[in-house]
């Protein structure tokens, strides 16, 4: 008799069949027993053959469970949500569409959960793969959000700092629920950091995980100068959007967070310059200058 599956892997998919079917694969040669997960590939409007990738993955694999959904409403949050819809499991994991699981993610995250009974949620680390083959020159920590790069060291701990980004995290079902799912108002940027911070403030506590381990596939278009422009601002808005269900004064402490934070950006540019990398320091002031530019201009979001 087979075992009902215990966590359902979430895949929101938009335009990237071609990345798709790679993270699939890595899903499906999980050294986890199959009948302990499910992969739920939540199609958002796709206009390219991410549906006929699925259906054929579904043929071809019998023995790997793969369902396949579609969500008209366009954002990501509402695919996200559609995910916790139609799942049937206790967990609820999210990796990008263009995410590649380590063979040992599915093991190491049921491991994660059941010696960590504590907390009820946890992110992983995530290690981009860039499309030429080279970390930008300009890269640094002070900066990983725009590859959704993340790297808190090897030890497991209680979520340091910020919060998992969407290519790596997973949940507790109930927990989802209970706090409402994902903010529907952010639907590319800072969604994750809206569920976070309210299972903070129910004190659900969020573990990290490095084992649970995901690639993410970086293309060279994304390391470019305007399209870091582009994702500074998302963040900016995003924040903005957020703050207008909170009371006025925290508005108020985020654009002073924002000063503080450009000025330790301008800071961080001569630390940089003086070891002969202003590349690096250029970055971490043009990131937050976006995002503060966004934060005061930007009102509307787009599909990255």
């Amino acid at each position: 008799m087979k075992s009902h599956p215990i966590l359902s892997v979430v895949i929101c998919a938009y335009n990237r069949a071609e990345f798709l079917y790679k993270s699939l694969t890595a899903l499906n040669n999980q050294t986890a027993n199959k009948n302990v997960y499910q992969v739920i590939v939540v199609d958002n409007n796709s206009t390219d053959n991410t549906k006929q990738i699925c259906l054929q993955f579904i043929k071809d694999n019998p023995d790997f469970h793969l369902k396949y959904y579609t969500e008209t409403k366009q954002g990501l949050s509402f695919a996200r949500n559609k995910g916790i819809e139609v799942s049937d499991t206790e967990l609820i994991s999210y990796i990008d569409d263009d995410g590649i699981a380590r063979e040992d993610y599915v093991e190491n995250l049921l491991k994660a959960f059941e010696e960590n009974s504590k907390y009820s949620a946890l992110g992983g680390k995530v290690e981009p793969i860039y499309e030429n083959g080279k970390e930008p020159l300009w890269m640094s920590k002070y900066v990983f959000g725009i590859v959704s790069k993340v790297d808190y060291g090897n030890k497991q701990k209680k979520f340091p700092k910020k919060f998992p980004v969407g290519c790596n995290m997973a949940f507790k079902k109930d927990i989802l629920i209970k706090i409402g799912g994902f903010n529907t108002d952010l639907v590319y940027r800072g969604d994750e950091k809206y569920v976070f911070l309210k299972l903070n403030k129910a004190n659900v506590k969020t573990l990290y995980a490095p084992n649970v381990f995901v690639n993410h596939f970086i293309e060279t278009f994304r390391t470019s100068p305007e399209h870091v422009n582009k994702v500074s601002k998302s963040i900016g808005a995003s924040e903005k959007l957020r703050l207008q269900t909170e009371p006025w004064f925290k508005t108020v402490f985020k654009f002073c967070e924002y000063i503080y934070k450009f000025t330790g950006a301008v800071i961080l540019y001569f630390l940089f310059f003086l070891k002969r990398q202003p590349l690096k320091g250029k970055y971490c002031v043009k990131v937050m200058y976006y995002t503060i530019l966004g934060f005061f201009k930007e009102n509307k979001f787009s599909q990255l």
